[in-house]
């Protein structure tokens, strides 16, 4: 994420800077109403929550000569230039939703541009299965009281195993492969609701044995 920057002593500096130059007060009242939150790494972003109600700022800071005087005063300020990304809500809270929602969407297109190409791998299978369960973990609020993480184990352990009988049925003839991707699955959701490897595993199993004698 941002590492050692202080977003909010750049931020108030890059208001400060603002006030500056030539008058522009939509960009002014916009920029002091954002909320900086992370700088993000993988997008190479300074990402500022706007609060719900004042969404309509929003588009002052991305018009592209807006942006573009933001990125400069970013770059002279920091050394480096940064996108600028607005999103509402003024938490990190929130910032963790809409990246985890943006997460899924993407996981999403690529599975069903996989799917649409016919070349979805067993191997892309696996990896969707366990981008999913990452983020089912992240919208799962309370994660700190341990009936919570009993209820998410619950919960992937059902999902896990739908999505490996539709994996194995789609990809047969590798099960050694399968079950090496069902134990490091496994292992994800352990260390996830910070339980044994075991335990999961023998929870995996249980329910498994369950639907197999429940089915007609």
């Amino acid at each position: 994420m941002s590492g050692e920057v202080d977003v909010k002593s750049l931020w108030q500096a890059v208001n400060e800077t603002l006030h500056q130059g030539a008058v522009n007060r939509p960009l002014w009242e916009a920029a002091r109403t954002a909320v900086p939150l992370v700088i993000e790494e993988e997008t190479n972003a300074l990402v500022l929550g706007m609060p719900t109600r004042r969404m309509d700022l929003a588009g002052h800071l991305e018009t592209r000569i807006n942006k573009a005087r933001l990125q400069e005063i970013v770059q002279a300020k920091l050394g480096r230039r940064l996108d600028i990304k607005v999103i509402e809500g003024e938490t990190l809270e929130a910032y963790e939703r809409a990246a985890e929602r943006e997460r899924l969407r993407a996981v999403s297109a690529e599975a069903a541009h996989a799917k649409a190409l016919g070349v979805q791998t067993a191997a892309a299978s696996w990896d969707t299965l366990n981008e999913q369960i990452l983020v089912l973990h992240t919208q799962t609020e309370g994660r700190r009281f341990v009936t919570t993480r009993a209820k998410f184990l619950i919960r992937c352990v059902r999902t896990i195993a739908e999505a490996e009988d539709r994996i194995r049925e789609r990809e047969p003839g590798k099960d050694d492969f399968h079950e090496r991707q069902l134990a490091r699955t496994l292992e994800k959701v352990a260390t996830l609701t910070d339980s044994q490897v075991m335990g999961v595993t023998l929870e995996y199993l249980r329910y498994r044995s369950s639907r197999q004698r429940h089915r007609p």
